[in-house]
């Protein structure tokens, strides 16, 4: 019997952009995160794009809510959250107080706040989701809940670019994360190579650069997810004609003893 042998697309295999170095860094395309569903949504798929899997201390989920999609029930547990609108329009209620959502919102709240979320329009909407277990700081009480929007978010000159912050770690020392959105014309680049203790979650919302990796140099582009180890050299150059625009994630206001 002649055993069937596929012959491999190497056209498939040259155009994968995804990338996954343990310890280093992760690079994933949104064309490569594989669809999944969890018990806490209905009508609604994620890719989940972080998890302690790779070696991260924080779970990170793009969300696609189809219309009367949503969760199943509030969810309410043991992790601080931080919730960003993408595209699209959603109702976001949190410990019961209901507020409509459009792109551009977004929420951190601490643990057990209850929250839902349920798509009323028409098209899909896309969210981040982030997930951590808080810190707390001897003598710092927990901070309230902040649900803005980036567009009310002023942004600031920050190195060689603007950066907004959407949750003020820099004066409440209480927020044991930062998220942050960085914009930047083409052609602006990091003024210098970054390697420091916190860990990234960065998506692409706008935009393509090259990102500087630990050594590697890599296209990158609107929807795209990097996920960045501690300590991982780094370095970005926006490229094309569009502004490039990116929201990040880092932890940040501890002092790292947790674990030693």
């Amino acid at each position: 019997m002649t055993k069937r042998v596929l012959a491999v697309d190497a056209d498939v295999t040259t155009r994968n952009r995804a990338i996954t170095k343990p310890g280093q860094y992760a690079i994933l395309p949104r064309g490569a995160r594989v669809l999944s569903t969890i018990p806490t949504f209905q009508k609604a798929v994620v890719q989940v794009m972080t998890t302690a899997a790779l070696g991260a201390r924080f779970v990170e989920h793009e969300i696609l809510i189809q219309p009367d999609g949503g969760t199943v029930a509030p969810i309410k547990d043991d992790f601080e959250h931080f919730l960003f609108v993408i595209e699209g329009e959603v109702q976001f209620t949190l410990n019961g107080a209901a507020h409509a959502w459009s792109t551009g919102s977004y929420a951190w709240f601490p643990p057990q706040s209850s929250f839902a979320l349920h798509n009323k329009g028409n098209g899909v909407t896309r969210m981040l989701w982030l997930r951590r277990r808080y810190e707390p700081a001897p003598g710092v009480p927990i901070p309230a809940p902040i649900i803005s929007r980036e567009q009310d978010v002023e942004a600031l000159p920050e190195d060689t670019y603007v950066e907004k912050h959407l949750i003020p770690y820099d004066t409440e020392l209480g927020y044991d994360m930062a998220f942050n959105l960085l914009i930047f014309d083409p052609g602006i680049y990091f003024s210098y190579v970054e390697s420091h203790i916190m860990e990234h979650g960065l998506y692409m919302l706008d935009g393509r650069g090259v990102y500087f990796l630990n050594g590697d140099y890599i296209e990158v582009q609107k929807d795209d997810y990097i996920y960045m180890a501690p300590y991982c050299p780094q370095f970005f150059y926006a490229t094309g004609w569009e502004t490039g625009r990116y929201i990040l994630y880092k932890d940040i206001n501890r002092d790292y003893t947790a674990g030693i």
